[in-house]
């Protein structure tokens, strides 16, 4: 029945009109600061409670108080709140649409726990779609949750994640797994929420349930009624219930599968706010009025049906007339409001749409970057721990050299680790916005020296030529230390993929307004099928060296990053066995 009562209940606050009722609603919002945050207190006690009405009814009202006041965290945390009582009222569509505003909002403060309790919401909700194929949503948010919740060690979130974890688990069929996670959950639960230790008791029942193990699932069970019967928790003792009347008409005790059902019809009963059992009550005291009224009225009329039929009749076809002319208008009414709703969810829609691509890129950006993460640092702490593992067990019986080429080993890995490591960070700080941005006016010339300088080395010991030409008075505005990284990138892989022997050129002119800058080499080229990816994290491209040197394959990426951030550009030109050139334009400093 709450189900019903959610959409009524939005539906009146948000759209409710006539003068005297929105004075009415306006007053409603017209709260100080000191009701709001006992406004905020109350919402989770009515939560627990199963009042899931007047719950939703103030954080609507928190929600524009916080809006008008430009308190962002604020917002957040309302709409965090809104989408877990509407997932929990049986409206995920809802639900999500909250939390998908609660993210957007979470853009302007970048504040990672309030994401976190976000992404642990949009887990469980996901979850409760009930449909297989959003399983994996719900595990991805809920694991980059606990993530979170792990570093800040905000255990109240971290055992809500593995409580989410554990259901999925549950919903995939691995049921051994989902007590894993539960049983974890459970151990965290008891020392920082012991209120909610019924909550997962009640869930670990209900796999042992699945599993067909009913002596445990009853014990447990057991337990969780008997502690949420102590905290007075109806939301608690709803599940409880519910699962006690299914394992006893699953073992066949009809007795006490029936006394568990009518305690549940109870407690859902408790969900109807006093108004409405009032209401109710009123209503079946005017039905009994009205049986009374026309027992009276049938009496009448089998005194007196020859001489009132006929008046009976004209009445009724004149009721008729009435109803049914009221009846035509106010579906012509309601025809024009149904039109007036589809266009309107027809854009919410659209929006919808547009931020599901929007995230699911998103996704797929964190996955690869992972990917990445996982893949490429691994080999490098494997060489590391491989080697050191050596020299520490075995030092006593290595020649020179081979304690040597071991040292040798473990610096290059460390260097190799430490650069993916720096990109990876450099990378991250960009897509999170803290990376400042300070642009100045540049000698282009002395920034390639000073990259040439740095590499002139690598070259050297490939036997390349290395030179520049760029006229000394061209000056660039953009962001110095971004510029070093581009063009330390691009001269870095010039050398790495030129054969012993080749040549590295770069060379610059104006035009117009901007500066072109050509990173050429004598190379092995790149692949049609490989420029595509160059600068594109999901789609990623990486190859080695002419000597074996082995690339992040992210430095482009940073590169076309770095770029855009500065208002540039960046091309490649590139025939197989020939060469490749990097083009790229900057805007010139005005003098």
């Amino acid at each position: 029945m709450t189900k019903c009562f959610v959409p009524m209940i939005l539906f009146l606050l948000l759209l409710v009109g006539g003068s005297r009722g929105e004075a009415q609603e306006a007053s409603k919002f017209l709260i100080d600061e000191q009701t709001s945050i006992q406004i905020l207190h109350e919402m989770d006690s009515l939560y627990m409670v199963g009042d899931y009405s007047k719950a939703i009814e103030n954080t609507l009202i928190l929600i524009a108080y916080y809006k008008n006041n430009g308190d962002v965290r604020g917002q957040i945390v309302c709409n965090n709140k809104m989408g877990d009582f509407l997932r929990a009222s049986g409206s995920p569509t809802g639900s999500l649409d909250f939390l998908y505003e609660a993210m957007k909002l979470n853009a302007q403060i970048h504040d990672s726990l309030l994401l976190a309790q976000t992404f642990n919401f949009l887990a469980a909700t996901y979850f409760e779609k009930d449909y297989p194929k959003y399983f994996d949503s719900a595990e991805m948010y809920a694991s980059i949750s606990m993530d979170i919740a792990r570093r800040f060690r905000e255990e109240k979130l971290e055992y809500s994640d593995l409580n989410i974890l554990g259901k999925v688990e549950e919903g995939k069929g691995n049921l051994d797994g989902a007590l894993v996670f539960m049983t974890q959950a459970l151990e965290i639960v008891k020392r920082v929420s012991p209120v909610d230790e019924t909550l997962v008791l009640c869930n670990i029942a209900g796999t042992y349930f699945l599993k067909g193990n009913m002596l445990k699932a009853k014990e447990l069970s057991k337990k969780a009624y008997d502690q949420a019967k102590r905290d007075n928790i109806n939301t608690y003792l709803r599940l409880t219930t519910a699962l006690l009347e299914r394992i006893y008409l699953y073992e066949g005790n009809f007795l006490e599968a029936h006394r568990f059902l009518g305690e549940l019809s109870l407690y859902t009963r408790n969900f109807l706010d006093e108004k409405t059992e009032e209401r109710v009550g009123a209503m079946e005291a005017q039905i009994r009025q009205a049986e009374a009224q026309a027992e009276i009225r049938q009496e009448l009329y089998m005194r007196k049906i020859w001489t009132v039929s006929l008046l009976v009749l004209i009445g009724l076809a004149f009721l008729f007339i009435i109803v049914f002319a009221r009846q035509k208008l106010y579906l012509r009414k309601a025809n024009r409001q149904l039109i007036a709703r589809n266009e309107d969810l027809r854009r919410q829609q659209e929006e919808t749409r547009n931020l599901t691509q929007e995230l699911q890129t998103t996704n797929a950006t964190l996955k690869n970057f992972i990917s990445i993460m996982a893949h490429d640092l691994k080999n490098p702490f494997n060489t590391i721990i491989g080697f050191s593992d050596l020299l520490n067990t075995e030092y006593d019986t290595l020649t020179p050299e081979e304690r040597k080429l071991a040292i040798e080993n473990t610096h290059k890995s460390a260097q190799s680790a430490f650069s993916l490591l720096e990109q990876l960070l450099s990378w991250a700080r960009l897509q999170t916005g803290s990376f400042q941005l300070e642009q100045n006016t540049i000698n282009l010339s002395q920034l390639i020296e000073e990259v040439i300088n740095h590499l002139q080395t690598s070259a050297f010991l490939k036997k390349q030529t290395l030179t520049k030409q760029i006229p000394e008075d061209i000056q660039i505005r953009a962001d110095y230390n971004m510029m070093l990284a581009v063009f330390r990138n691009l001269i870095s892989n010039a050398i790495k993929f030129t054969p012993n022997g080749g040549s590295i050129e770069v060379s610059a002119y104006e035009s117009d307004n901007t500066v072109q800058i050509d990173v050429k080499d004598s190379g092995i080229g790149i692949p049609e099928n490989g420029i595509d990816k160059l600068f594109s994290i999901d789609k990623p491209f990486k190859t080695a060296g002419t000597n074996g040197e082995k690339g992040t394959g992210i430095g482009l990426l940073l590169c076309k990053e770095y770029l855009d951030k500065n208002q540039g550009t960046i091309a490649v030109e590139s025939v197989s066995e020939k060469g490749t050139t990097f083009i790229i334009t900057l805007p010139l400093a005005m003098s």
